[in-house]
């Protein structure tokens, strides 16, 4: 039999930006109150949090990891054979290279995110807005690399296109999809920074050290959008965290498989999940990391971002684009 209740909810996943939903259980829409009263009550956040924002945590120094793009006529060369739980597992190449590569993380290509979605059965409309994401992030990487940084966008792609890997399978049956997707990214790939990015997508604990570097160049000239050419410290935002913050960022401005700003995006979020004040206040503290996070970008890349989108790889001016 057809699974319609997989069907109805492909629209999104309450965990996207609003915490955890029970299996079986279903954001409300316009219309359904029987839905409205079941999310309502399943979505409530535990009255010990419910009032509680969160609280501010330290900074982490993210260690600086030597990665390479997956390569199998390199990185397969010479494997060993594989024995228990690695033969069974019926692991891809990228698997089976990266848990015999001590020289350096593995960096997933295209086609080895491709069939990890295979794996997970990632849905169509989960895959075009994932591909979104990942041009977004991509193009602000290459940016990043012109203004002197330790970035590397194959990396960052890879992060993008793996974020809402866990997704699908949240949709069905409840969970958070960050958390699951981060576990099997790691599985699939021991790459801890791209993990650790598809961990972080909804909202980074860790954004102080981001932050601070938003200084650094100064503000952008007010809506100009024009790209000027900075020199950015290199160490002031290593690699990783680079990568955390561009994925969150691409993300929060991709609804569905359109680039929308951060308030359009926020809006979205609160129609189709906001059941519950709690709710609510989770979706508006995520909106409100973005806007920093946007800042902090805009100021380290020398352009306004909330201006620009994705085009062939590269930052563009949203209304050159519809010119």
């Amino acid at each position: 039999m057809k699974n319609t209740t997989l069907q109805t909810r492909a629209a999104g996943d309450p965990s996207s930006d609003t915490g955890n939903v029970a299996p079986g259980k279903t954001p409300a829409r316009p219309g359904d109150s029987d839905a409205s009263r079941v999310a309502a009550q399943t979505c409530r956040a535990p009255a010990s949090r419910r009032e509680d924002s969160l609280p501010d945590l330290p900074d982490l120094e993210f260690p600086e990891v030597q990665m390479e793009l997956f390569d199998p006529a390199v990185h397969l060369r010479g494997e060993r054979p594989l024995q228990g739980d690695d033969a069974a597992g019926d692991r891809l190449p990228l698997a089976q290279a990266a848990r015999h590569n001590s020289r350096c993380a593995l960096i997933p290509r295209y086609e080895d995110c491709r069939a990890l979605w295979d794996r997970y059965a990632m849905l169509a409309h989960i895959r075009e807005h994932s591909s979104k994401v990942a041009d977004f992030a991509h193009a602000l990487a290459v940016r990043a690399v012109e203004c002197g940084m330790k970035v590397n966008p194959d990396a960052v792609r890879a992060a993008g296109l793996l974020h809402d890997l866990g997704k699908t399978r949240t949709i069905a049956v409840g969970g958070n999809h960050a958390q699951l997707g981060a576990a099997w990214v790691m599985r699939e790939t021991r790459n801890g920074p791209i993990a650790g990015a598809v961990l972080f997508h909804v909202f980074w604990p860790f954004e102080a050290r981001l932050k601070a570097a938003s200084g650094v160049c100064g503000p952008c000239p007010e809506r100009s959008g024009e790209i000027r050419q900075v020199q950015f410290p290199a160490e002031t935002v290593n690699a990783g965290q680079f990568m955390i913050a561009a994925v969150i960022y691409a993300d929060k401005r991709t609804l569905h498989d359109a680039y929308v700003g951060l308030d359009a995006r926020c809006e979205d979020l609160v129609r189709r999940y906001a059941v519950s004040e709690a709710v609510k206040k989770r979706i508006m503290l995520s909106h409100e990391q973005g806007v920093r996070i946007e800042a902090a970008l805009s100021a380290a890349l020398g352009v306004e971002l909330q201006d620009c989108v994705a085009v062939n790889g590269r930052l563009c001016r949203a209304d050159e684009v519809s010119a």
